[in-house]
């Protein structure tokens, strides 16, 4: 069970699901820079990073060598249609 205070805020839960709504489009290679992401979802980085690091804690996001891109899990997940876009 997820406490209330591991719980994303309104805010901060909306950001982390565009983040990764954005990570998981079809239209765009898997692997996403941080200005990409700034640009498609017009956020600024301090934003933006703050739900970076959110999203990688929980594993929902892998953040490798400068690169974003969905998790295994997440883009599993997806695949078995339990993300709603």
């Amino acid at each position: 069970m997820i406490d209330e205070e591991d719980s994303p805020s309104d805010a901060g839960g909306l950001i982390q699901r565009a983040v990764i709504l954005a990570t998981l489009r079809r239209d765009h290679p898997d692997d996403w820079t941080q200005s990409e992401l700034e640009q498609a979802l017009d956020m600024t980085s301090e934003v933006l990073i703050d739900a970076l690091i959110d999203l990688e804690a929980s594993n929902v996001i892998d953040c490798v060598d400068g690169f974003i891109r969905a998790s295994h899990c997440a883009r599993h997940l997806d695949a078995l249609g339990l993300i709603a876009s």
